[in-house]
């Protein structure tokens, strides 16, 4: 039988979701994500894309879980009709670099075994983003950005089909490989290359994955 979701005013339910107490947002999102009538609501989708942030990292997969099933289709039919995936597409549209840097931290987390994570969550939250594009590539090529997530770049670059990042992966992966032969013949130039090598078997998968998508 499915669990019993208490009865809350939402308006409770989402002073809970943005609680300190990682328990209490663990709460307040079961309430907000408990029926299919609550997930529907303005409020939930609201708090839920602006909570994409979240601290602990295994309730915010189940927040991205649910975003990314507001675009579920059963049967050949929407799960939500157009004014509620209107509504969180709404939402995602807005998302800027830190909102992408925190879906690349559970790119990352999902790689590592951390956290359950489907492989299409990202997928289809990435599609609505705009400009997820340009920010992908450009956190890929980031020194200052942690490498993992540089990594995680470049990957999804790839699961989403990003083709027009081509080029400017292409570019990153040429100018990996010559500072590496650079350095190869110049023994006295400073090494700073061995951390971005790491990057070049992500970046020759998915720039072969892109010509195939071309």
């Amino acid at each position: 039988m499915p669990r019993a979701v208490p009865t809350v005013d939402p308006w409770t339910a989402g002073e809970m979701f943005v609680s300190p107490h990682v328990e209490e947002r663990r709460r307040g999102f079961a309430i907000l994500c408990g029926t299919e009538a609550a997930r529907a609501s303005a409020l939930t989708s609201h708090l839920l894309a602006s909570r994409v942030d979240e601290p602990d990292l295994g309730l915010r997969a189940q927040i991205v879980h649910v975003l990314a099933d507001y675009f579920e289709i059963r049967e050949r039919e929407h799960r939500y009709p157009p004014e509620v995936r209107g509504a969180v597409a709404g939402h995602l549209r807005k998302f800027d670099r830190p909102q992408v840097l925190a879906l690349l931290d559970l790119h990352r987390a999902g790689r590592e075994a951390k956290i359950a994570l489907r492989p299409d969550v990202l997928v289809r939250i990435c599609e609505r983003i705009p400009n997820a594009s340009v920010l992908l590539t450009h956190i890929a090529g980031d020194r200052s950005a942690p490498m993992p997530l540089r990594q995680s770049a470049i990957e999804l670059v790839g699961q989403v089909g990003f083709t027009d990042a081509y080029p400017a992966l292409q570019g990153l992966l040429l100018r990996l490989e010559g500072r590496r032969a650079g350095q190869l013949t110049m023994l006295f130039a400073p090494s700073d290359w061995p951390e971005d090598q790491a990057l070049l078997p992500a970046l020759r998968e998915t720039l072969g994955v892109l010509v195939e998508d071309q």
